[in-house]
């Protein structure tokens, strides 16, 4: 086993040990800044590629999903120098992660159906409050709501359900900004669901969608490498990976 490995294992077990995921993004984050951009690279290249055996490889590449996390955790000088080094060594899966191109689709969340319409008539302020109260019909009428705020209440909401939030992580057109909270969720972003509908959504930054493939079956793999309305560099990935597993 290689000084690098060995460092990566330990860190791991490290995580393991840490009860709240910003812990153990700062951790991972604090460790990594100890090492050189390219074993940094390298590092989060060995964490993707150890698979099922790393028990903790799991727990530690869902802290890569969030991209503002990561890059404020690393800081943003180390966060480029890792992509670069991650070019330069020609790790595709971590240069995919570090790479923050834009959706394929571009689009804003919205009311469209004639029960959720009359929320458009409230102010801001109204449905922000609203999103917090536990009346299940209000829940569901708000779950098309444009802005980041209501639906943050809406997944932090004790009477919300997976139902719902499918809804909102599957919802097309949808904004980045409210799938990334859907993705960033500390409850939700573990529902194997939620991670399949927000990976398969075109207006998902494609970034966060590489981030995920990972985690995800081999059918959904399959199914995301032949969607044309996703973006390429996701559809690439999702490609690489079902060669790694044939």
């Amino acid at each position: 086993m290689t000084n690098l490995e060995e460092f990566v294992h330990t860190l791991l077990s490290d995580l393991s040990a840490l009860p709240e995921e910003k812990m153990r993004l700062d951790l991972l984050c604090r460790r990594l800044s100890h090492l050189s951009p390219e074993n940094s690279a390298r590092a989060i290249d060995l964490i993707y590629r150890m698979g099922p055996p790393a028990v903790h490889a799991k727990k530690a590449a869902s802290l890569l999903v969030d991209p503002e996390g990561l890059k404020t955790a690393l800081g943003p000088e180390r966060y480029r120098l890792i992509y670069l080094a991650s070019l330069e060594l020609g790790l595709k899966k971590v240069s995919r992660l570090f790479t923050d191109l834009p959706p394929l689709k571009k689009g804003l969340s919205g009311y469209e159906t004639e029960e959720e319409a009359p929320m458009e008539h409230l102010s801001l302020g109204e449905r922000r409050a609203l999103s917090k109260k536990q009346a299940k019909d209000v829940i569901d009428r708000l779950l098309s709501d444009p802005d980041p705020m209501v639906i943050g209440n809406i997944l932090n909401n004790p009477r919300t359900t997976e139902k719902e939030v499918l809804k909102v992580a599957s919802k097309r057109p949808n904004s980045p900004a409210i799938l990334k909270l859907v993705v960033a969720h500390g409850k939700w972003s573990k529902r194997y669901g939620v991670k399949k509908a927000v990976a398969l959504n075109p207006y998902t930054p494609p970034r966060i969608t590489v981030a995920l493939l990972e985690s995800l079956m081999t059918q959904d793999l399959r199914a995301i490498a032949e969607d044309k309305t996703i973006h390429q560099q996701a559809r690439e990935a999702a490609k690489d990976i079902v060669k790694e597993r044939a």
